[in-house]
């Protein structure tokens, strides 16, 4: 009895829970997370563990948390400054779930998890195509028509999953993919896991295109190419250079013509409807306005910011005042931020606010890259910090679009993508030492 209710079988039953309920439930996610800290900071008191964390990265999310209190403290507006604590709590996670790992079965963890992140996906393919939002009542559906088409029985759908958002839902599985991408080349992997992982992977990729998410398309080209970097440096750097001059050609093309594809029909020309789109200035005014208005705010609040959750009070005046100017109207509320999670950070926290934002994932990224020669290639260890390097660069690309890292499921998902790398980190040192 006392076995059962030890404090490892707690971590191992509540790191289950917390891979599980991040892809259907923010609540059984949170509790998860809260059960895991306590767990935890019990077994660091009882074991005097502290030495296991991982300390440089520890310290510039502490730094983090703190500024981005101090930050509302300190500025000109009335705010509920603990408040921000609501979108950072998360953040020592990585470094709970580097630890605990050290007693749980890493890969049937991930075969059990993936097992739900296919289903997730599927339900996102599945809306693409009937807007289905089963899980809710009719009164709470999240719904969400992309365009109608010729006619009305072929209208297109956001796919969400059980997320509110496709952003949500795009990002989410952007972080996924890099995994299962990666664990495809897994050697370690017996060829039928390699086999399910592929599958796995295809509905992945699916479910991101059914989200519709530009950005989330974006980052997801960019971990697919730096998991293939892996290969051969050089090739992956001349079809990189070729990408962005064939890029470049077709943006120029675009806005010096009237380009324009016929009114869709079907589904697939909308995609392509979609990806043509992000090379065209107008489709994306909004965006660029939103920008602007974000920098104006930053000119007048450069070192501490407006505070957190503050956009819908101070923002509204800026967009105001480039309405005017340009006789543009804003699709989105001011409330919805910038949609480009530095300009974000650097408005709510101040400069400092995103230098340690930032350097959250310089620190990760340094460390994987400093780890990755001492790993034998295409190991378990070696895809783990592979995927890393890939999901991370490809949700910082991502963020130059969007704020999905102050979403609590993506936000988690990137965490528990940093724990798995870090605990790889900590075997090569063990190994080593």
């Amino acid at each position: 009895m006392r076995s059962f209710l030890s404090i490892k079988n707690w971590n191992k039953t509540f790191l289950y829970f917390l891979f599980i309920f991040s892809t259907f439930s923010i609540a059984g996610m949170d509790a998860s997370i809260c059960i895991l800290y306590l767990t935890s900071l019990i077994s660091l008191i009882k074991n005097r563990q502290i030495t296991n964390l991982n300390l440089p990265l520890f310290w510039v999310i502490l730094f983090f948390m703190i500024f981005s209190v101090l930050s509302g403290l300190l500025n000109e507006y009335q705010i509920d400054h603990l408040m921000a604590i609501r979108t950072n709590w998360r953040l020592i996670l990585p470094l709970i779930v580097a630890l605990i790992l050290k007693d749980v079965d890493e890969q049937r963890l991930l075969y059990v998890f993936f097992l739900f992140v296919m289903l997730v996906a599927a339900y996102g393919i599945i809306q693409f195509f009937t807007g289905a939002d089963w899980l809710r009542p009719d009164s709470q559906s999240f719904t969400t028509p992309y365009k109608p088409m010729s006619s009305i029985n072929n209208i297109v759908f956001h796919g969400k999953g059980n997320f509110s958002h496709h952003l949500t839902f795009g990002g989410y599985l952007l972080i996924c993919s890099s995994i299962l991408i990666s664990l495809i080349f897994c050697r370690d992997l017996n060829r039928f896991t390699r086999t399910l992982t592929i599958f796995i992977s295809i509905i992945v990729l699916l479910g991101i295109t059914s989200s519709l998410g530009r950005s989330i398309w974006l980052g997801t080209i960019i971990t697919i190419a730096i998991l293939l970097f892996r290969f051969s440096p050089k090739i992956m750097l001349c079809i990189t250079i070729c990408f962005f001059i064939f890029g470049s050609y077709l943006y120029i093309q675009i806005n010096n013509s009237n380009l324009e594809i016929s009114k869709s029909s079907s589904r697939l020309e909308l995609v392509q409807k979609r990806i043509i789109s992000s090379f065209k200035i107008k489709s994306n005014k909004d965006r660029i306005l939103m920008w602007k208005a974000g920098l104006e705010a930053i000119k007048d609040h450069f070192w501490l910011g407006i505070g957190y959750n503050n956009d819908k009070d101070i923002m509204q005046s800026y967009r105001e005042k480039i309405s005017k100017r340009t006789g543009h109207q804003f699709w989105n509320k001011a409330s919805t931020g910038v949609h480009n999670i530095y300009l974000q950070t650097w408005i709510n926290y101040g400069v400092l606010g995103l230098i340690l934002y930032l350097s959250i994932f310089v620190i990760f990224l340094a460390q994987i890259l400093i780890t990755i020669p001492k790993t034998r290639r295409f190991s378990y260890e070696n895809s783990i910090l592979w995927a890393g390097l890939a999901g991370v660069g490809g949700f910082m690309v991502a963020g130059f679009f969007e704020n999905n890292f102050r979403d609590g499921e993506v936000q988690v998902m990137l965490l528990i993508l940093m724990g798995l790398c870090l605990h790889q980190i900590q075997k090569i040192k063990k190994r080593i030492f």
